[in-house]
């Protein structure tokens, strides 16, 4: 019995030495958690505790106020935080103590610092032939990119420490250094642009006045004796530039690097008007006949010189039935061995006029002579109430480029002022590939084509028609392929000299280099002669 009495003795004693339970809660269940904006701020919590309390935070941009106090019913707690700098949000946890009662743990989240920005980058480059160019852009929110130009793509992001937005840059064939502007935006941040500038395709090789190399020519005495319009030409020979002032004077021989005249062109006497290439490196070069009366036999003719020789040889006579004025002329293949020839017509008096006059050579030979009447172009329509006509001036007369070594295989055509369109011709049909390229002022056109790796490429020039009103020469260069006819460079011309009339002659030839093609130009209504180098 006083074994049972000890045990429960023991028990009861247990009983009385056990700490009464304290109790802590918040006012508020949803105070447990608490948010605050970036630039911080306080909030206040009701609490109540039978016991002594403290109250403290992990995180020392956190600050609790009061830290500490006594029992009560009620108590405020002011939790403070401060303002984010930083670039993520942020969370810490407020614990407040009361005796022996279960800890009541605030979480307090921050938001983070949005930010959206380029660095220090203001312009991004990238050169002629395009490709991709990224923009880095430093952001911690959702943003956008957006260009300003169709040629500079916004393709879509690389996930990257700082996110790189890709831009797709087309190849540059304007023959100018090109800018777009690229955008950053993101809700609430001022919109921030990145300049994108991508370099001209074409570079200049030499440009001068060219009265330093040939005088500026008027009109000229030509075979049948008659005063006609000077016409400029140019074309390469030996490594050599060949500028023919088309006024019965010899050509000049000009340094392909400098413009600088290095020489005169010989022939062993015959003396050209108008000069050529053919694709074997041959010069090939025609009389003039003006035709401007209807009776007399004026032979036109047509010689070539082979590289490295002096001697001219004759290739072709034909008599004034052809009505072939020699001021202009398409070549195409090797003039000694198989080869084409096109020479568009001069009538009496200007009277208009759209004949084109064809000769195919088989070994070295001009086989049958083949006109042509070409319809299916503008032409000086406004002039003529009708399609289909140029002008006997030398300045209104369309520009061809043949496409093969037989007249049958077709050429390009620069129909003249003011139609100024590109023409396919087979024939006698002409189908547009292009609208108006030069505008009202484009005038004295002229056309020349070669084939670089079986693409053909082709450049048309039109001289300035009215220069004293600012006009300059204008130069196209096109590509065409089985599905399209595409622009790829536009050089910028310059004008030494400014006048009217019959001055109004140009003349462009091409030339395939490494990386691209030299464009060589001379106008002679501003007496520039200058050289390109485009890049393909």
């Amino acid at each position: 019995m006083k074994k049972f009495f000890a045990i429960v003795a023991i028990v009861a004693l247990a009983f009385a030495c056990k700490e009464p339970q304290n109790v802590l809660s918040l006012a508020n269940a949803e105070d447990a958690e608490l948010t605050y904006g970036v630039k911080g701020g306080e909030k206040t919590v009701v609490f109540s505790t039978d016991a002594a309390w403290t109250a403290t935070a992990d995180q020392s941009w956190v600050t609790v106020e009061p830290a500490s106090g006594v029992a009560g019913e009620a108590i405020e707690l002011t939790i403070g935080v401060l303002e984010n700098t930083s670039y993520d949000n942020l969370t810490a946890t407020v614990t407040i103590a009361a005796g022996n009662a279960v800890p009541v743990q605030i979480a307090v989240a921050q938001s983070q610092l949005d930010e959206v920005n380029v660095g220090e980058l203001e312009v991004l480059t990238i050169g002629h032939d395009g490709g991709e160019v990224e923009l880095p852009v430093n952001h911690n929110i959702e943003c956008t990119v957006t260009s300003d130009a169709d040629w500079a793509v916004v393709e879509g992001t690389r996930a990257l420490t700082t996110t790189k937005h890709v831009i797709k840059v087309a190849k540059n064939r304007t023959g100018a250094e090109r800018v777009a502007t690229l955008t950053v935006s993101a809700d609430g941040f001022d919109a921030r642009e990145v300049i994108l500038k991508q370099e001209s395709n074409i570079s200049t090789v030499f440009s001068v006045n060219s009265t330093t190399v040939i005088p500026q020519i008027g009109n000229v005495t030509i075979t049948d004796g008659t005063q006609t319009a000077g016409v400029v030409s140019i074309a390469l020979f030996d490594g050599k530039l060949v500028v023919c002032p088309g006024d019965g004077s010899m050509p000049k021989l000009v340094d392909k690097k400098t413009g600088a005249v290095v020489g005169d062109l010989a022939t062993g006497g015959f003396v050209p008007y108008y000069v050529a290439n053919d694709d074997a490196g041959n010069l090939v070069m025609t009389t003039r006949v003006h035709n401007n009366v209807w009776t007399g036999e004026f032979l036109f003719e047509v010689w070539y010189l082979k590289p490295g020789s002096t001697t001219a040889v004759k290739a072709l006579t034909a008599d004034w039935q052809t009505r072939h004025n020699g001021c202009g002329m398409a070549v195409r293949g090797d003039i000694t061995k198989k080869a084409a020839i096109l020479v568009p017509s001069e009538m009496p008096g200007g009277g208009g006029t759209s004949e084109v006059n064809g000769w195919d050579f088989v070994d070295g030979k001009p086989g049958a002579f083949q006109p042509f009447t070409i319809t299916g172009f503008d032409g000086m329509k406004d002039n003529f109430s009708a399609p289909n006509y140029w002008s006997g001036a030398p300045n209104n007369l369309n520009s061809f480029a043949l496409l093969g070594t037989t007249v049958a295989e077709g050429a390009i055509m620069l129909a003249t002022y003011p139609d100024n369109g590109v023409y396919s011709v087979v024939g006698a049909n002409a189908t547009k590939l292009t609208a108006d390229i030069f505008g009202w002022d484009g005038i004295s056109n002229a056309t020349d084509l070669i084939y670089v790796n079986k693409v053909p490429y082709v450049a048309f020039i039109a001289s300035a028609g009215f220069p004293h009103w600012g006009g300059l020469a204008k130069i196209q260069i096109f590509t065409q392929t089985a599905t399209s006819f595409d622009l790829i460079g536009v050089p910028a011309t310059t004008s030494y000299y400014t006048t009217e009339g019959p001055l109004t002659t140009s003349d462009v030839c091409l030339e395939a280099v490494e990386g691209g093609l030299n464009v060589y130009y001379i106008c002679n209504s501003t007496t520039a002669l200058e050289s390109f180098f485009i890049a393909l």
